[in-house]
């Protein structure tokens, strides 16, 4: 048999595996041992399977994944995400929808704090839908923006898909964090002014919260100063090159520390070391799996035989790239971001580069993709997180609350693609 149709049955076995519910970790790395026993023997693909582990994952670079997850947890204890989401409300309450809006740019403001899109939707579930519900907003609108808005965490840096991209393609983990600033700020802006457009249409939706005073709305400010320590920390030493991605992590989760000391007894420090220790083991566990896998589809020689036809199609390159994209799509309905990156990325990013598009760009056009998985049925993560938070708001309500959100995503993923220097301006000036 060929090996690249060893290859390809081996892709077919584990989708098998994934759709019968099998962990993604377990499944690969079972799949990949299995391949490249048959291509290699076993005593190759033993050595391979019982070094990788370590080889792969001892990497400087990806330090930054603990480090900004448990920023993320401690910005929480902080008390940072309530202070985000009042300033937001006594500065957007009294528009049409103004508090649907303060939860978009809430999340948008957490997300700056928190590179893990779960754990914002979680985090705004608990701060948000109770001041929505307070106020009688329609609960497929609230849930549909704590479920949308968390996924402006994978695009806002700092974001753990941008890393775990960054780490696959071999990229610059400072650029392509910078590069999702402007991209994650258009998703908040068009959320927004859906949101407006909705409830200026049908005000029956949620009533706007009155009686608020100027003098109000500028105390309110003052809750803003950790987030924007942490910002100016985390991406004002990427930028400027006075510290890596990495160190900027550190500076970021120890700032974020001396935050939450003040507020948090020693339970909430024990269970925010104990979220950062679970969450980062289920990661490198997906990291480890998947790339005994890719070992495998690369000597099987299916990635360059993708890429070869994929580079041979007599098309239009912007119609390959919707194609990729538009499979992505297909993909995130029932694989998480991560495994989705890992499995992939191998495959189609030598292709990609070949059609001549920018590693970076298309690594945020992913993301974007990956996002829109999220909140689509029937593996959208970030609802099975809010229905957790909010058990009164079926499953049925938040995914169909979400549906204006996809569309909205659908229409920013066009606009990237006209227009990519939203992608890199950020990063071509802090190359130049």
């Amino acid at each position: 048999m060929e090996p690249t149709t060893i290859g390809i049955l081996g892709t077919v076995v584990l989708s098998a595996l994934l759709v019968s519910g099998m962990r993604i970790a377990y499944a690969t790395a079972l799949c990949g041992f299995a391949g490249l026993w048959i291509l290699r023997g076993y005593g190759p693909a033993a050595g391979l399977a019982g070094l990788m582990p370590f080889a792969e994952s001892a990497h400087y670079t990806l330090l930054v994944l603990p480090l900004f997850i448990f920023m993320g947890f401690l910005a929480y204890y902080a008390g940072i995400t309530r202070n985000i989401f009042w300033t937001a409300r006594q500065w957007l309450g009294h528009l049409p929808g103004g508090l649907a809006i303060a939860t978009i740019f809430g999340c948008a403001g957490f997300a700056a704090a928190c590179g893990a899109s779960t754990a914002s939707a979680a985090v705004m579930g608990k701060v948000a839908l109770p001041e929505l519900k307070q106020y009688g907003y329609d609960d497929k609108v609230a849930a549909g923006c704590v479920a949308a808005g968390g996924t402006l965490a994978t695009m806002i840096p700092p974001s753990v898909i941008m890393v775990i991209y960054g780490f696959i393609s071999e990229q610059s983990i400072g650029a392509l964090l910078l590069a999702g600033i402007l991209p994650g700020l258009l998703s908040a802006v068009t959320y927004s002014i859906m949101l407006y457009a909705r409830f200026k249409v049908n005000p029956a939706l949620g009533p706007p919260v009155t009686g608020i005073t100027w003098k109000e709305r500028f105390q309110s400010l003052r809750g803003t100063w950790g987030i924007v320590v942490l910002i100016t920390i985390v991406l004002g030493g990427i930028y400027s090159g006075l510290a890596t991605p990495t160190e900027s992590a550190g500076i970021g989760a120890l700032g974020a520390l001396l935050m939450a000391l003040p507020r948090m007894g020693w339970s909430n420090f024990k269970d925010s070391l104990l979220e950062t220790a679970r969450t980062t083991a289920m990661i490198f566990a997906i990291i480890v799996g998947v790339l005994i896998f890719v070992r495998f589809l690369a000597f099987s020689g299916m990635p360059s035989a993708v890429a070869n036809g994929i580079v041979s199609l007599e098309v239009n390159r912007y119609v390959v790239l919707v194609g990729i994209l538009a499979l992505y799509l297909v993909l995130g309905m029932f694989l998480d971001g991560i495994g989705m990156l890992l499995l992939t990325i191998p495959i189609v990013l030598p292709a990609v580069i070949d059609l001549g598009f920018n590693p970076i760009f298309f690594g945020v056009l992913v993301v974007r993709m990956i996002e829109i998985g999220l909140i689509t049925p029937p593996v959208g993560l970030n609802v099975y997180v809010l229905k957790g938070v909010a058990p009164h708001i079926s499953m049925g309500d938040i995914f169909r609350g979400c549906g204006w959100f996809v569309a909205v995503d659908l229409v920013n993923v066009a606009i990237l693609i006209m227009f990519p220097q939203i992608i890199m301006l950020i990063p071509e000036a802090m190359i130049g």
